[in-house]
């Protein structure tokens, strides 16, 4: 008798934390649904790259608004509750993106998408820090691990569907089955709760300096990331570095894979490194890797290797960001929320404005 009510507290938060993981994934996949399907939607609606380039706006401005929306509302019902919202949502709107052949109907679908995936995370990554309270550095990090494989594989399963059928359907359409399944799955465990008088405790000893410039370095961070995954398809195809759509989506998923792989070699690093110095040397190493593909645009192994570089690089921020948010300061829904409305902010302004500059250099064959 002992030992079985000893192993089922275990394992409630066991599951939780399973379930929270397997959120990331999604929100993983959804990142990076939009870059792999632009020229498709090129295609279908007749719109050229650039001016495709507004859906990267109009889904980060969605993520401001679930962002904004998650951190309100966490707390005044079950959390459960609300992340089956935001699985509703998606489950809903990846039916239906597939369908749609032109631009004035894809604009408020992304928007939608884009708010309810962040609702999501917004939702979930405070669930995992209430779960996981004191201790949350190695599970965040594997939370980023599954939202990079998430991130990694959606690509590949674009150009398979692309290749297979010459269009979108089955890609999204298996999103949005795995969704489904993991809304049931949520649906069956009880909520963590945080009670309001020790939120209010945390919230009064919380280091706003250090919220400050996590916010900051997420709006780069984010923006650099969305704008690299979304564009890089696009750059391979018209510098005839990739010879197809199906081809080019490869090199999101290239990113991806390096940033996945990363965040499990520096895994041993977040136990024994500072996350300040951690998250120093991602930096640097993003910016030499971004040198070295804007010295040498056009040759296939610098793209290739830059590629790698830069998601090897990428991969300690974002785990090493929350971190630091864990030790110096407080994580609490609206802290969550802030930061990631303000990543939002930048995966909203920085794919528009490299969109812009590709067309302007002429790098956006159909933006010339």
């Amino acid at each position: 008798m002992t030992e079985t009510t000893t192993r089922v507290p275990d394992a409630v938060p066991r599951a939780q934390t399973v379930s929270y993981f397997l959120c990331f994934g999604l929100v993983g996949v959804l990142s990076t649904l939009l870059g792999p399907s632009l020229i498709t939607f090129a295609t279908s609606t007749g719109s050229s790259l650039s001016g495709l380039g507004v859906l990267f706006t109009v889904d980060a401005f969605g993520s401001v608004c679930g962002s904004l929306l998650a951190g309100h509302l966490l707390n005044r019902f079950a959390p459960h509750r609300q992340a089956a919202l935001g699985l509703a949502g998606i489950t809903v709107i990846t039916a239906v993106i597939p369908l749609l052949t032109q631009l004035p109907l894809l604009l408020p679908a992304w928007w939608f998408l884009g708010m309810s995936k962040t609702f999501l995370i917004v939702t979930v990554n405070t669930l995992l820090v209430w779960v996981r309270r004191g201790r949350v550095g190695p599970y965040m990090s594997a939370a980023d691990f599954f939202l990079g494989l998430g991130s990694l594989l959606m690509p590949i399963v674009i150009a398979q569907s692309i290749a297979w059928t010459g269009g979108l359907h089955w890609g999204y359409w298996a999103v949005t089955a795995g969704t489904v399944v993991l809304m049931i799955r949520l649906a069956a465990l009880p909520s963590p709760r945080m009670a309001g008088a020790e939120e209010q405790s945390h919230a009064g000893s919380i280091a706003y300096p250090v919220v400050i410039s996590v916010a900051v370095l997420l709006f780069f961070y984010v923006g650099a990331e969305i704008s690299f995954s979304g564009w890089i398809p696009s750059y391979t195809l018209t510098r005839g570095i990739a010879d197809s759509a199906a081809a080019a989506a490869y090199y999101s998923s290239l990113f991806w894979i390096a940033v996945t792989a990363g965040r499990l070699l520096w895994l041993p690093f977040t136990r024994t490194v500072a996350p300040e110095r951690l998250l120093a040397t991602g930096v640097t190493a993003c910016v030499l890797a971004l040198g070295s593909i804007w010295l040498l645009p056009s040759s296939s192994g610098c793209v290739i290797a830059g590629t790698v570089a830069f998601g090897l690089a990428m991969s300690p921020i974002f785990p090493s960001a929350f971190t630091l948010l864990d030790r110096r300061g407080q994580i609490t829904g609206k802290v969550s929320a802030v930061c990631l409305c303000t990543a939002s902010v930048g995966a909203m302004f920085f794919p528009w404005w490299i969109g812009q500059f590709l067309m302007a250099t002429g790098e956006s064959a159909n933006g010339r």
